[in-house]
């Protein structure tokens, strides 16, 4: 194979030197007189082009008519010109120029004396081939200033090098970078990220294919657009892309030499996941590689669509403080049992908490002519919603509690004794709570004679909430 295409180098220098003369309008030479030797660049070393894992060596030759007199030098500059004109008029098809930046080439070539050739040595980074996969990468030296009165051969003054890649290597020899589980990488609650106090760490990892090399960078970017076609083509549904302020990623990523992948790490905090708990929206991102400067960017997995499932937040224990304001407090008065003939309440207002003592209660309870409720025979009921703060096994207590009590949760009676004993221990229940949940609450008091008091306290020392203490105003919701 590579005999087919370095013979092919060869044919074209002859091309190019005819063809740059003209277009150049390179000033014709004298023949050389028996002092100095006309000197032509001849093109390739047939054999001898190199190719390692990230360098193509391409030597190449410059001949003289007559063996060198005294030794010399020979200029060599890159002619981009040349090349730039041979493409753009069709000469040279399925090509493009090589970057300058890509290829490392002498300045100078050394002529020895009584010797008639000279040689030098093009470096090509094989990664810039990568990237054109498929044409035929070209550039081309020109010899210039040739020392001890020597001169270049009319016609004979450019070195073309055409590689073609495709003769060159294989596709699956190309250093490709892509992200792992590209197309679309969903994240539910799992193994593939890191839960912290802060939030959560998605690591997304970048693979280099094939051996790796000398370090490099890659830069990612996020594509807010690239969500809303997909949510409005129906491929994504039920989800939103958040705000910049809402999450952090890794913008740079950088390679270290010998490494075959490096990681991109996407967080959001707890309280984003949160903030999101009514609305149940998954999070996406579409992130893709970009201004890699080595290697190259696979054209369908150097992107990745990220979707993360708002289960992730059952990771999340830290405690959600709300902005409630109570219960719906009914208070009525000659009876002690449920009021559930439809009788109005003797006065209705929003108790912060419940945690009342005969002392001042129930008197500062007032119906709308300013009466007071008598501290004997009535009876209250508050409800609306409690807002879980953590999950796990919550104990609700009411042995505080005089006289009869009940209380339940959505619906389900977890407590009841409803009679007109008092703070009895026995008073308490555990139900399990999901962190973030609104659960309908209801909590009945009946008050026989005598003292009075309601207190409706809990813990959860599953989550590491100990210690008996009134359900906070924050978390009760004076919902209907």
């Amino acid at each position: 194979m590579k005999k087919i295409i370095y013979t092919v180098l060869i044919g074209l220098t002859i091309i190019i030197g005819a063809y740059s003369c003209k277009e150049s309008q390179i000033e014709d030479l004298k023949l050389p007189d028996n002092e100095s030797s006309s000197i032509t660049g001849e093109g390739i070393v047939v054999g001898n082009v190199s190719i390692d894992n990230q360098f193509v060596r391409v030597p190449f030759k410059i001949s003289l008519a007559n063996a060198a007199q005294e030794a010399f030098q020979v200029g060599l500059t890159l002619n981009n010109d040349t090349v730039a004109q041979l493409i753009n008029n069709g000469t040279l098809t399925n090509a493009v120029l090589m970057p300058s930046t890509a290829v490392e080439y002498p300045t100078v070539i050394n002529v020895s004396y009584g010797a008639n050739s000279g040689e030098g040595i093009a470096i090509v980074r094989k990664a810039a081939l990568e990237r054109y996969y498929g044409k035929k990468v070209v550039f081309a030296l020109k010899l210039a200033a040739p020392g001890k009165g020597n001169k270049v051969a009319n016609g004979k003054s450019n070195i073309l090098v055409v590689i073609n890649t495709s003769e060159l290597f294989k596709s699956t020899d190309i250093h490709y970078l892509t992200f792992q589980g590209g197309g679309i990488y969903n994240v539910a609650q799992g193994p593939n990220y890191q839960v912290g106090p802060a939030g959560v760490t998605i690591p997304l990892i970048i693979s280099l294919e094939n051996a790796p090399t000398t370090a490099f960078n890659v830069k990612i970017k996020d594509n807010v657009d690239t969500i809303a076609t997909l949510l409005s083509a129906g491929t994504l549904t039920n989800a939103i892309h958040l705000a910049a302020k809402d999450f952090t990623i890794d913008t740079l990523v950088r390679f270290n030499t010998g490494a075959s992948s490096a990681t991109v790490r996407l967080s959001i905090p707890w309280p984003v996941f949160d903030a999101n708990i009514v609305a149940n929206k998954k999070f996406a991102f579409a992130l893709s590689l970009y201004d890699n400067t080595n290697h190259v960017i696979h054209p369908t997995k150097g992107k990745v669509i990220v979707v993360v499932d708002p289960n992730v937040n059952l990771d999340n224990n830290s405690p959600i403080i709300g902005n409630g304001t109570g219960l719906i407090a009914k208070y009525y008065t000659n009876t002690q049992l449920a009021p559930d003939d439809g009788r109005e309440p003797f006065a209705t207002r929003v108790d912060g908490t419940i945690e009342f003592s005969g002392d001042g209660w129930p008197d500062n309870v007032k119906n709308t002519s300013g009466t007071s409720l008598s501290r004997d025979n009535f009876a209250t009921k508050w409800s609306g919603e409690f807002l879980a703060p953590v999950r796990g096994d919550y104990v609700f207590y009411q042995t505080r509690w005089d006289d009869g009590s009940r209380l339940f949760i959505n619906g389900k009676a977890i407590i009841d004794d409803y009679t007109t004993q008092w703070d009895k221990p026995e008073r308490k229940a555990t139900i399990r709570l999901e962190r973030g949940i609104r659960y309908r609450i209801e909590a009945h008091h009946r008050e026989n004679v005598g003292g009075q008091q309601a207190y409706l306290e809990y813990e959860v020392p599953s989550a590491g909430i100990t210690g008996k203490r009134a359900v906070p105003r924050t978390q009760l919701f004076p919902t209907p």
